[in-house]
């Protein structure tokens, strides 16, 4: 508890007293509430007397908080207790002299709550309000049966007393619970700000810790890009000494920066040291947004650079042993089928009739080997794309008359193609004859999406393609079979397919286009519901959005 509100608490208590009876005597004491003037004056002057041994008691106690400190800070406690205690009958007898229910005074019951909050804290405000509750009743009560001889107006009967009690009641404990809501919320902030000023005594010795210590170079400049700071370790990556370093500037320490210096990130390589840094700039600015300088962070990159190029050439490696076997594997189906065939033949052991069935099988064996050896071509040694303005409109309706044509057999039952949503004149920058190829593989992957299904399904085929804020979106969409969620992760591999006869080449060179065109493809499926594929592709400059 602080001394000094014990004080403020005693003035207050003065200063409220004869502030109310000097404007008593100023109106000449014509007040119909005042009906006992005269013990309005003893009180005043019982208050004032009571404030002079408060004051002595309270010189007596500071002056013995002065030399043993805080061992009587129990003593303040309890004497702050008692006058709040002992102000609750002051009041009291205000009311009383005032008129009892007619009196104007029940306020300071208020006040005194507030001051027991305020002096002795949130755990006495429960306390005070429920003191002044019952006092408050019991002489309200014992008005009304005339056991106080105080009289009040006669046309004020039972529910207009119990009404004034209720009210004032509810009124002192709402202060009570809002007062000591305010002040938990004080005594926390209050807290936070002690251990704020605390952490902030001791973050000026730590920083320098903290800097020292961090594994990164840190320099700071102004805005001239004249370093001003040089931690530890940035003196052991660039082997230059803190003192040299201050004053010289940024391009002086890292020769592949120029000034001025801008935020970012820069990368390159110490012409001293052969060491490969990464330099990570952030401005730093005042409160008002003025331009202080830069915050520079460094790290030598050189072990983690050559880190990352040995794990490339290892994942380099990796990846053509595994597509070796891919392909070992792809080619060894039909060399196995295509040697079959020609043993038979060559034994002589096939009949005359099943003769030309053979030479089928050898020759169907043959055109697949080809096939495979050419989508790998295709796929690991592509043909640079030739750049143009394309109609995306044109290339897809080619498409889609190019597939009615040419779907034959089950597959084209009840097929319906759909191309209604396509936009008109939709430019882009790309290679027609590799679009056409994107677009005729995601066709033909539609039609044989419906394998799963009988040949009275409804087979639907939805193509849109709209232009959408710079960019070109193309879907295809089927309510084919769909896609297991664990092939789905896998169908732009090289060489994975799930189709008898497929080489596993159609989906990766369709993503390799798309890359090349600098977009992107994704892809949705519910199994037995159908799939969706997204082409997102970057429009023409002159292409308006829609």
């Amino acid at each position: 508890m602080e001394i000094t509100k014990l004080r403020s608490l005693i003035l207050l208590r003065v200063f409220i007293t004869y502030l109310l009876l000097a404007s008593f005597f100023l109106f000449d004491q014509k007040f119909v509430i005042f009906i006992y003037p005269m013990f309005l004056s003893y009180l005043a002057a019982f208050i004032f007397f009571l404030t002079i041994i408060y004051l002595v008691i309270y010189k007596v106690l500071q002056k013995s908080h002065e030399k043993s400190g805080s061992s009587v800070e129990k003593s303040f406690y309890l004497f702050t207790y008692f006058q709040i205690i002992f102000d609750i009958f002051l009041i009291i007898t205000l009311i009383l002299i005032t008129g009892g229910i007619d009196s104007w005074f029940s306020f300071l019951l208020l006040v005194n709550v507030i001051s027991a909050g305020i002096t002795l804290g949130r755990r006495t405000i429960l306390i005070v309000a429920g003191l002044s509750c019952v006092f408050y009743g019991v002489i309200l009560e014992l008005q009304f049966y005339q056991i106080l001889n105080v009289p009040y107006l006669r046309s004020l009967g039972p529910k207009d007393f119990f009404y004034n009690i209720f009210a004032n009641i509810t009124a002192l404990f709402l202060i009570a619970f809002l007062s000591r809501y305010l002040l938990i919320n004080l005594e926390q902030t209050s807290s936070s700000l002690i251990k704020t000023e605390r952490d902030f005594s001791d973050l000026y010795a730590f920083h320098r810790e903290v800097i020292e210590n961090i594994p990164n170079g840190l320099l700071y400049t102004d805005t001239k890009g004249s370093v001003m700071l040089f931690n530890r370790p940035a003196e052991e990556i660039t082997g230059i000494r803190r003192e040299a370093a201050v004053g010289m500037t940024i391009e002086d320490v890292f020769d592949f920066v120029r000034l001025p210096i801008t935020k970012g990130i820069y990368k390159g390589t110490m012409a001293a040291t052969n060491k490969i840094i990464e330099l990570k700039l952030s401005e730093h600015k005042d409160n008002a947004g003025q331009m202080m300088g830069f915050v520079i962070t460094f790290e030598d990159l050189t072990k983690i650079t050559e880190l990352e190029r040995e794990m490339k050439e290892k994942e380099k490696l990796a990846a053509i042993g595994e597509l070796s076997a891919n392909i070992a594997h792809e080619i060894r189906n039909p060399l196995a089928a295509l040697r079959a065939s020609i043993e038979m033949l060559r034994e002589g052991s096939v009949p005359a009739d099943k003769t030309a069935r053979v030479m089928e099988i050898a020759l169907h064996e043959m055109d697949r080997l080809n096939k495979i050896i050419t989508d790998f071509l295709v796929y690991s040694n592509p043909s640079p794309p030739e750049f143009m303005e394309v109609s995306i409109t044109a290339i897809l309706r080619e498409t889609l008359e190019m597939l009615r044509n040419s779907v034959t057999g089950q597959n084209a039952n009840g097929l319906q193609i759909t191309a209604d949503g396509i936009d008109d004149d939709i430019i882009i920058h790309g290679d027609k004859d590799k679009l056409k190829q994107v677009f005729w593989n995601m066709c033909l992957n539609a039609v044989q999406s419906f394998g799963c299904h009988g040949q009275d399904h409804d087979k639907r085929i939805v193509v849109a393609a709209k232009a959408i804020n710079g960019y070109v979106k193309i879907t295809f969409q089927d309510n084919g079979c769909g896609i297991k969620p664990e092939v789905l992760k896998k169908i732009f591999y090289p060489f994975f397919t799930t189709k008898k006869d497929g080489s596993g080449l159609g989906l990766a060179i369709v993503y390799r286009i798309i890359q090349e065109h600098m977009g992107r493809i994704t892809v949705s499926s519910v199994q037995g519901d159908g799939t969706t594929f997204d082409i997102i592709l970057p429009a023409a400059p002159n292409v308006e959005d829609t």
